[in-house]
């Protein structure tokens, strides 16, 4: 019973290392986010932050990994909400709100990314790998959703490439479109067969 108290005490220690450390890192980017920032803003020594991560890159992985899970999570509660009683106009409609309304995890998406761009193979390849996970779940809710439309690997790509930009814009205080018609002018039916 100790084991899983200490087990669960150390799991919520490092959930609130993460939390900290998003938050400088969307504050400030990761290049300019030091180990010492993220102990102060965990409330910790900079020595029990080395207990938890040996050093900065292991941090950033957890919250590679925390931030691509939430992502998915959502994603695919989004998709089983809606899968039985709505279109896709209005799974996509939900997607789009919620992916603009969450700024903090969009701007520390981007730092990631960028990580990745500038070099990190490592997380590169777990975004390589979650994005072509993501492009397979929108995949399967089109064909549950419309099972007769051929094209639901090109419009899932479509679809992860839009909610992307449009994620940029509304980061870069670009004013978006309504998501009414966002979902109006993106022809899911295109091609259907």
């Amino acid at each position: 019973m100790e084991k899983k108290k200490l087990a669960r005490k150390q799991a919520d220690k490092r959930q609130q290392i993460i939390e900290a450390a998003s938050r400088i890192i969307v504050c400030k980017g990761i290049d300019k986010t030091s180990l010492m920032d993220i102990a102060n803003e965990a409330g910790i020594s900079k020595g029990s932050l080395y207990y938890y991560y040996a050093s900065k890159e292991d941090l950033i992985f957890d919250i590679t990994e925390t931030h691509i899970n939430q992502i998915s999570t959502n994603l695919f509660a989004i998709i089983e909400e809606s899968k039985d009683e709505a279109c896709w106009e209005d799974v996509l409609k939900i997607l789009y709100e919620r992916i603009l309304q969450a700024e903090t995890r969009g701007r520390l998406h981007f730092y990631l990314i960028q990580q990745a761009l500038n070099g990190n193979d490592a997380l590169a390849d777990r975004f390589r790998k979650r994005y072509r996970e993501w492009n397979q779940l929108i995949r399967e809710g089109f064909e549950q959703l419309e099972p007769d439309n051929s094209k639901q690997t090109i419009l899932s790509s479509m679809v992860v490439a839009v909610l992307d930009g449009f994620l940029i814009q509304s980061l870069l205080g670009i004013d978006t479109i309504d998501p009414d018609e966002f979902v109006r002018h993106l022809d899911v039916k295109i091609g259907k067969s």
